[in-house]
């Protein structure tokens, strides 16, 4: 089982624009990876996050023999998600230190899910970050909605 959890800044402004700058984490039985462990060179924009794992989660299922990057959106913190042949996905550091494999639909689940929590709190007001994330929602499928 996996989590994906993004932290939206604690004294975010009135009106959320989505470019607000937070702290990704991932963590699973045994262990886990987090943008605080860089302090600030580890922060990213969220909402932009949360829209590029998703669409990570849609180009995966999309491509049998894709791999993926979360690029950060603002962060010197990333992490590697590949599919295995026996083991679902692995997730790694971008140096290749392995960090977990886990089923791909529990991967997917747990970013919709961490997706879902960070609306939940916060959502941004019209702009390009709510564009992007609505359509990066618009696109995850139907199967890992729960």
């Amino acid at each position: 089982m996996i989590a994906v959890q993004f932290d939206a800044p604690v004294d975010a402004p009135p009106q959320v624009t989505g470019f607000e700058l937070g702290h990704v984490r991932l963590c699973w039985h045994g262990g886990a990876y987090s943008s605080r462990q860089l302090g600030s060179r580890g922060l990213s924009m969220v909402y932009l996050a949360a829209a590029d794992m998703l669409n990570g989660v849609v180009t995966l299922l999309a491509h049998p023999d894709a791999s993926y990057v979360l690029a950060g959106a603002g962060s010197g913190w990333s992490f590697a998600v590949r599919r295995t042949r026996r083991h679902g996905l692995q997730l790694s550091t971008p140096a290749g230190r392995p960090l977990c494999q886990v089923p791909e639909a529990d991967y997917a689940v747990a970013v919709w899910r961490g997706t879902d929590e960070l609306l939940s709190a916060r959502t941004p007001v019209n702009g390009g970050p709510l564009a992007d994330l609505q359509a990066a929602l618009a696109a995850f499928p139907d199967v890992y909605r729960r």
